[in-house]
């Protein structure tokens, strides 16, 4: 995000501390019906967490490659495809252990509801060509589409960095260009072997990405991406407020949106409609400006959160297994409030131990503090 004016120079700690927190609401909303679902932010406004998620993935990489870019490419291309590459491999992994738990829950205590929610169906029916399917990116389970997008972005950050560097007006009016052709005509990467397309649309979700990476990159550089301008703040202010009215009072078809283009008065979250994206846009921008939030990250306090954002990628894969497990449970089984707290805790306490032994492990081998991107 990028820096307020009063804000010195060195690692913003808004970046982590919200990137764990919105790691924690994805958790909780992966686990559907549980208590605390109601209180995650998709309940006051139009963009969840998973907007939050792209767009702060899109600054860690304008942070971590944009510097690297600007003195060696072929180094810093080189690190961006080990990085995605990394990603892949735990795609594939955590993808491999859902299905095992999936399938699990489905011979043995019959959760075939779950199944069929979740697209695990195409096992069933075709394993082998499914796994091919798995080995593509073109056949995702439910709860685990965010990272085949996030890897398909990784890849094409050179790309990004190539333009932005030259110009960051430019990748965004390109970015703005393909968001627009993309949901206007619908061009999206088709499914295999089902049928239909990527659930989250990666030629829509660039575009959010993208900013995220061309804040990333003002904020490296110590510019600022986006200033104060009080008209933009109240406008932020508004939009915020009309859509908490809009959601809370229901005052709104979300699902019907009649002639108008989709992507501009829709909800659809696979195409990042015009609604979603301006709202985790004001959001950001007024998180931005206050300089409240950042004392709120920096708050020694609430350590155990920002340690969530430093791991992000260890805590988002063990967290999305933890759901799946909490999801069979709770097919298979009532699960009483008390219960249904300890588990929610308990994944959130696995979580954390999986962070923290992790940087533990990486102060202990490079002999002082570090930051994971």
């Amino acid at each position: 995000m990028p820096y307020p004016a009063t804000v010195s120079a060195g690692r913003d700690p808004r970046l982590d501390f919200f990137r764990g927190v919105a790691l924690v609401m994805i958790f909780i909303n992966h686990v559907p019906g549980n208590f605390l679902e109601g209180i995650t932010s998709k309940n006051f406004g139009f963009s969840d967490a998973a907007e939050a998620f792209v767009l702060m993935s899109g600054m860690s990489a304008g942070l971590a490659y944009s510097s690297a870019y600007a003195r060696d490419r072929v180094q810093a291309i080189a690190r961006v495809l080990r990085r995605a590459r990394h990603l892949y491999g735990v795609h594939l992994l955590t993808t491999g252990l859902a299905v095992i738990i999936l399938m699990s829950g489905h011979h043995f205590v019959g959760t075939a509801a779950l199944s069929d929610r979740v697209n695990l169906e195409a096992y069933l029916s075709a394993p082998w060509m499914t796994t091919l399917g798995v080995v593509a990116m073109t056949h995702q389970l439910g709860y685990f589409n965010i990272l085949p997008l996030y890897i398909l972005l990784l890849a094409a950050t050179p790309v990004f960095l190539a333009i932005a560097s030259s110009s960051r007006s430019a990748l965004l009016t390109v970015s703005v260009g393909v968001w627009v052709v993309a949901g206007l005509y619908n061009i999206n990467l088709p499914n295999f072997p089902t049928e239909g397309m990527w659930f989250l649309n990666p030629f829509s979700w660039q575009l959010i990405f993208c900013i995220g990476l061309c804040a990333g990159m003002a904020s490296k550089r110590r510019e600022t991406f986006v200033g104060y301008n009080s008209a933009l703040m109240f406008a932020s202010l508004a939009y915020l407020a009309f859509s908490l009215f809009v959601i809370q009072g229901q005052r709104y078809d979300l699902t019907n949106w009649g002639d108008h283009p989709a992507i501009l008065v829709g909800f659809d979250k696979g195409i990042l409609p015009l609604p979603r994206l301006l709202h985790v846009l004001a959001l950001t921008y007024v998180i931005s400006q206050f300089g409240v939030f950042w004392r709120i990250a920096a708050d020694t306090r609430l350590g155990a959160v920002t340690l969530l954002g430093k791991q992000g990628l260890a805590v988002f894969a063990w967290g999305s297994l933890i759901c799946i497990v909490l999801q069979v449970i709770r097919e298979a089984y009532t699960v009483p409030l008390l219960l249904d707290a300890a588990t929610l805790a308990a994944g959130l306490a696995a979580q954390y131990g999986v962070a923290n032994h992790l940087q533990q492990a990486k102060i202990s081998s490079r002999g002082g503090p570090v930051h994971a991107t």
